[in-house]
């Protein structure tokens, strides 16, 4: 069915007032349009600097961690190392306690040569004898015996003015 209206030619030219509205209306278009680009660029940015954001905290959550894991092993070695050297020095006790139980001293003497009990003087002894009979070196893998912590001085010892070294005195 035909329209109402009729066709209109494209020669036919376009009143002013007409042709005015139109443009109008095509710049509010193309002003709507550049306003949705910049929110969308705008937007886009805003999702980029989130990310980003994003991705920093992640690293920064991430680095205590590793260095936490090369503190831990740093602290292992020297964990390690000081086992190792505290091994060395209790193998020197052992050959001190061997020494001088050689010399013919009693288990007691040795106590109380090295200012340490009973207990821990016979564990020094057995542990050098056990290093002597397994044939290996004295300094190789000693068995660990207590640490060994000075006694507390007896009554007599504290009544005396004179220190541990006197006791060496002939």
């Amino acid at each position: 069915m035909p329209t109402s209206r009729p066709k209109r030619s494209a020669r036919t030219p376009r009143r002013p007032e007409v042709r005015a509205r139109l443009e109008r209306s095509r710049e509010r278009v193309r002003a709507r349009r550049q306003l949705a680009r910049q929110r969308e660029q705008l937007i886009a940015a805003a999702v980029k600097q989130y990310i980003a954001a994003w991705d920093a905290i992640t690293d920064c959550e991430s680095a205590p961690d590793r260095e936490i894991e090369d503190l831990r092993a740093q602290i292992a070695r020297v964990q390690q190392r000081a086992a190792e050297q505290i091994a060395a020095h209790r193998a020197q006790q052992v050959l001190a306690a061997a020494a001088i139980r050689d010399q013919g001293q009693t288990d007691d003497d040795v106590a109380e040569l090295l200012e340490i009990s009973a207990k821990q003087a016979r564990q020094l002894i057995i542990a050098a004898r056990a290093d002597t009979d397994s044939g290996s070196s004295s300094a190789a893998n000693p068995p660990a015996p207590a640490p060994l912590a000075p006694k507390p001085p007896t009554a007599t010892e504290s009544a005396s003015t004179a220190g541990p070294s006197q006791n060496f005195r002939e």
